[in-house]
């Protein structure tokens, strides 16, 4: 079991891939959105980016921009189901900041990959939360580019549930 902080133990992943192959709806629809925004683009900009017209995904949204390339990311847009499960609201922080240590190179390098990456980054796993047992995730990230065409954000949607650890985990 890795620990990632007092709160929170992985006890299956974090495991990650580059993938077109997205086939959980919530996360479907964000990528059908993301990839008619990018039009011809490598990627889409922020601006370009229609939350109202995705408003169900929109509160397990997060962006990100990057900081100096990628060595940090500061939260921009923090969902309100994302702060929900997580009991975290980290707006305006950075990843350095609010991400436990242990954990952090790794969540770090996956955003560096789907930032520069030309295809969607999928990540999943099982973790357990002290109150509240085995919590699954879902997660799709996706660079956007700043106004200039530079790719300086990023925007994951995450999907999480409970688990029973003595049962297969139903599918999101």
């Amino acid at each position: 079991m890795v620990s990632h902080g007092p709160h929170l133990n992985a006890v299956e992943g974090p495991f990650s891939e580059q993938t077109w192959d997205v086939t959980v709806p919530g996360l479907r629809q964000l990528l059908d959105h993301w990839l008619e925004k990018r039009g011809e683009r490598d990627c889409p900009r922020w601006r370009d980016i229609d939350l109202p017209a995705i408003y169900k995904c929109a509160p397990n949204i997060v962006v990100k921009d990057a900081v100096e390339g990628g060595r940090d990311f500061r939260v921009r847009f923090w969902g309100t189901a994302v702060t929900e499960w997580l009991r975290l609201d980290a707006t305006g922080k950075l990843l350095s900041e609010y991400f436990p240590a242990n954990g952090r190179e790794q969540i770090l390098k996956s955003h560096r990959e789907a930032l520069m990456g030309d295809t969607p980054l999928r990540r999943w796993g099982i973790s357990v939360y002290p109150d509240r047992g085995y919590v699954a995730f879902e997660t799709i990230t996706l660079p956007l580019a700043n106004d200039a065409g530079a790719r300086a954000h990023i925007i994951s949607m995450s999907l999480y549930r409970i688990v029973d650890p003595n049962s297969a985990a139903p599918a999101f």
